[in-house]
């Protein structure tokens, strides 16, 4: 949830729930956006082992990137290390240990991985999105307190299928200058995506009604 809809949401609670808003706050795990951080890090529950992190650098800016977050991590003294391997667009498939290693550490660090124009070719980046059942993507845009932006007040959370749909890779020359891109979305797999997407929202919404 939003850092800005905290302050909102109490509202509505105080004056619908009165005094209860504090333990649905509390219900909701939502009382440490209020708190400030004590550590730099999240503890890994357990022993406290360094924690290892695949990393696949990949093509284009990928490098500077991942190689920014490895600096942070390090600056951190974050416990984590990580396993790296060169993945590259112009390859014909992600090598299996790399998939091998993600399964292992379930958290990977990766950048764009580039794909070449014409030819046929797949992208490595869907092939790794369908070997591992990647099939939601989430990217939450919002605004930086001190950073001026062409938009003020963003915060929006952009939900993906990205797996299916145009990701199908289905597509062929009809007659010459026509092309054909099918998308193909199994019944089998709506669920998921609907899953992901609305059972929280519509569990946040059962709650205060």
């Amino acid at each position: 949830m939003a850092r800005r809809t905290l302050p909102i949401l109490k509202q509505l609670l105080h004056s619908s729930r009165g005094s209860s808003s504090d333990h649905l706050i509390a219900r909701l795990g939502l009382s440490c956006l209020e708190s400030k951080r004590t550590v730099t890090y999240m503890p890994r529950p357990g022993d406290g082992a360094p924690r290892a992190v695949t990393l696949v650098p990949g093509d284009g800016i990928g490098p500077l990137v991942t190689g920014a977050v490895e600096q942070v991590m390090e600056a951190m003294h974050a416990p984590v290390y990580f396993e790296r391997y060169e993945v590259h667009g112009d390859m014909t498939k992600v090598p299996q240990e790399v998939i091998d290693s993600i399964r292992k550490n379930k958290v990977c660090l990766k950048g764009g991985l580039a794909t070449p124009v014409g030819g046929g070719v797949s992208s490595l980046n869907v092939q790794l999105r369908k070997e591992l059942d990647l099939y939601a993507s989430l990217v939450n845009c919002f605004n930086l307190p001190g950073l001026p932006t062409r938009h003020e007040n963003v915060d929006i959370v952009v939900i993906r299928e990205n797996t299916e749909g145009e990701y199908s890779g289905l597509e062929h020359e009809v007659v010459p200058g026509v092309v054909e891109s099918l998308k193909v979305i199994l019944l089998i797999y709506v669920p998921f995506s609907f899953n992901f997407s609305f059972v929280p929202l519509i569990s946040l919404f059962r709650l205060f009604s």
